[in-house]
């Protein structure tokens, strides 16, 4: 037999410890859900072929090359390490490495593979054939390199090119008189395997590749030509990158705190708000929907309903966020991004209906994205620290680690610029804070990790005469906040460069700020005394502000002199607001307070916000939106995460396992097993040719016991021979209540 039975692998679990089974449950997350009755439960759904494909997807290249020549070799036998590290030509601790995870994955018992990993290998793993022994009508066979050797010696070219691409594999081929394959089947090299078809037999693959299972292996994972980037610079660049997402996601939370936005019908952002809010953060559309995403996978934003329409706006822990420090605030980023299984890089791009995915839409979550981010992270981290490898490299570093569970190229570059983004990378190279968030540490851990990289924030402005100013640093939090409100960012880096204008200086005002107070934050602020320039600016911008006064009618306008009211009247930039002169001073329109205030604005006017009682209402940008609003956060379910259970909970399952089992042994009737359990012992049965009895449901609803022999197990039905009908009958596999052997 060349495959491990059913029996074998419930002793091989009975034989593990307590913590062997726990690390095994551990280890294949899939076995313990449900909760198996017993250990030949648990067998049997460990040796089905979804479980076992599950647990290949993990297995790295060399693992799987040992998986291979086990199943190859297992057609002459039980196998070693030992046999195998001949057959692949590696260091035997390499092997002995890759047989300790076979085994302990419950992939190899005994020396055999399990007989779902031969059928999810194929049916010639590592391109070898069948054994001789299961071959029919074999002529005078050749099974050794120097019989080979001899036969090959006088054999024509294309007898040899034929024998060099069955050698390659697969070893099968279809033949219709060729001279060449005649003569290879002449000669014993190739057998027949149907009319038509021809087989290289294993023995003779064997012989023709020395011995080895493989013609190439690759026990280590490939080397990666990358620079190297000094740590200073990948401090800096990821620092300045993860300040740089704070700022953006706080930008977000901002503006839709003051006016949240609409959202599409079907959900999601729609392009108008999506390019209208990359315009406010100076974006490109797909990076902005990135920044967006990010805000939704941390909780910081959501959709929510308002009675009349769906609106995304900030959540109460929002606030919360927004008063943190800059460390923790990012460390609270890079712990949702890494377990979002949202892809933003497909935002634009339509479905198989030809629907475009919005951002923050559905269409965009896939479960195996948030490993992918995972893997990405912790084959940046195996790397020596500085090295900045391409999409290439990393790409085929994880296909090394995972050739049965490769994620696209495309999707590893999209991964990698979502971490330079954040910062997780700078300069190509994983930070110091992004090996924190690799190695799975605590928030609090991962932004002290960025905090210690992180330069001293500066409290201190260079203001200049030309009206703008220059930050040799980081600012302060208080010293951000106060430029945020005054003036306009000209350009990021080493230092920020900001520029003071009439509209900033106004902005400043209508926030409530007084020109004194102003002036005073920013005098405290300089090393060096203010320009005159900028007092000038200040203080005429003080002057004319809130000269013109908004109320509602609609809306109304009050102005200082006739002239103005005149001048206003006739202004053609107006006249959409329609305009009529209630008295010399006064002025009422049609038109929202909002866009009456917003439309003298664009006119070069400066206005402001008048309340019922005739006095000033300050923060009049706000007073003219909506006021802020907070939703409570609700996770979708693309998002859930579902929680395994812990060492303590798998701990008490293995002790109901064994107890469970122990019951099934000692009983003297047929026990009842649960699906998985009678399609193995089934699919065992028909491959073996044994008799078992099983216990079918008949029609009447009663138990009927029989003794079977199984033929095959297909689509959910099992034909079979019933022994003492001598009658074939096909039953459904939810018919049959149990399954045992026979004695002797």
């Amino acid at each position: 037999m060349s495959t491990a039975r059913l029996a074998d692998v419930v002793a091989a679990l009975a034989g593990l410890s307590d913590d062997g089974l726990v690390t095994l449950l551990r280890d294949r997350p899939d076995l313990p859900v449900p909760p198996p009755a017993h250990l030949t439960a648990l067998a049997a759904r460990a040796v089905s072929r979804p479980s076992v494909e599950r647990a290949l997807a993990g297995l790295d290249r060399h693992t799987l090359d040992v998986a291979e020549s086990v199943c190859a070799l297992a057609a002459l036998g039980p196998v070693t390490p030992q046999a195998v590290a001949k057959a692949l030509g590696t260091p035997k601790r390499q092997v002995t490495d890759a047989w300790a995870t076979l085994t302990r994955l419950l992939l190899v018992v005994d020396g055999l593979p399990v007989a779902a990993l031969l059928e999810t290998l194929g049916p010639y793993p590592a391109r070898l054939g069948p054994p001789l022994a299961a071959l029919t009508g074999t002529h005078e066979p050749v099974t050794t390199a120097e019989r080979l050797a001899q036969v090959m010696a006088d054999a024509p070219p294309a007898a040899q090119r034929v024998l060099d691409a069955l050698v390659a594999g697969p070893p099968v081929g279809v033949t219709s008189g060729e001279p060449g394959t005649r003569w290879l089947l002449d000669h014993g090299v190739l057998q027949r395997l149907g009319a038509s078809q021809v087989v290289l037999p294993l023995e003779t693959g064997l012989a023709a590749r020395g011995g080895r299972t493989h013609l190439t292996t690759q026990p280590v994972p490939p080397a990666v030509a990358a620079p190297t980037r000094p740590a200073a610079v990948v401090a800096a660049e990821s620092t300045r990158a993860a300040e740089e997402a704070v700022r953006l996601v706080g930008l977000v939370v901002r503006e839709w705190s003051l006016e949240p936005v609409p959202a599409l019908r079907s959900g999601g952002l729609g392009v108008r708000e999506l390019r209208r809010l990359a315009a406010e953060l100076d974006l490109a559309p797909e990076r902005a929907a990135t920044v967006v995403e990010l805000a939704a996978a941390a909780g910081l934003v959501v959709p929510d309903d308002d009675g009349e329409r769906t609106v995304f706006v900030p959540t109460a822990a929002a606030a919360d966020w927004s008063e943190d420090e800059l460390a923790d605030r990012w460390a609270v980023l890079a712990t949702a991004w890494t377990g979002s299984t949202r892809m933003p890089w497909l935002v634009g791009t339509r479905d198989d209906r030809g629907t475009l995915r919005a951002a923050l839409g559905p269409g965009l979550e896939r479960g195996w994205v948030a490993r992918l981010r995972r893997r990405v992270l912790a084959a940046l981290a195996e790397l020596p620290a500085g090295t900045a490898p391409g999409a290439a490299d990393v790409h085929a570093l994880l296909r090394w680690r995972a050739p049965r569970a490769t994620p696209p190229e495309a999707s590893v570059a999209a991964v990698l610029a979502e971490a330079e983004l954040l910062g997780l990378t700078g300069a190509g190279a994983l930070s110091t804070a992004g090996r924190a968030v690799a190695a799975g540490e605590e928030p609090a851990d991962v932004a002290a990790a960025l905090a210690a990289d992180l330069p001293e924030p500066v409290g201190e402005i260079l203001l200049q005469g030309d009206l703008t100013a220059v930050v040799p640093g980081r600012p302060t939090r208080e010293l951000a906040e106060l430029l945020g409100h005054v003036a306009d960012v000209e350009s990021r880096g080493a230092a920020l460069t900001v520029r003071f204008t009439a509209e900033s200086v106004r902005r400043a005002l209508d926030e409530g700020l007084a020109a004194d107070a102003l002036l005073a934050d920013l005098a405290s602020a300089s090393r060096t005394p203010l320009p005159q320039a900028l007092e000038y600016l200040v203080r005429d911008s003080a002057r004319r502000h809130g000269r013109l006064r908004v109320g509602g009618a609609g809306s109304y306008l009050r102005t200082p002199d006739e002239a103005t009211t005149r001048a206003l009247l006739t202004d053609p930039q107006l006249a959409t607001l329609g305009l009529r002169e209630l008295a010399p001073t006064v002025l009422v329109s049609p038109a929202s307070p909002g866009e009456l205030l917003e439309t003298l604005r664009r006119s070069g006017a400066a206005p402001v916000l008048e309340g019922p009682a005739g006095a000033v209402s300050l923060g009049s940008r706000a007073g003219a939106r909506r006021s802020v609003r907070a939703a409570t956060l609700v996770r979708r379910a693309g998002e859930v995460q579902v929680q395994g259970p812990d060492d303590a909970a798998l701990t008490a399952l293995v002790g109901r396992m064994r107890q469970g089992q122990t019951r099934a042994e000692q009983r003297d009737d047929l026990p009842a097993t649960d699906p998985v359990h009678t399609v193995a012992a089934l699919r065992e049965a028909a491959s073996a040719g044994s008799q078992v009895r099983v216990e079918v449901i008949g029609a009447s609803g009663r138990p009927e016991r029989r003794r079977v022999r199984p033929l095959s197990v297909e689509g959910g039905r099992v034909r079979m021979l019933d022994l003492d009908r001598e009658a074939e009958l096909v039953v459904a596999v939810h018919r049959i209540n149990a399954v045992g052997a026979i004695d002797g």
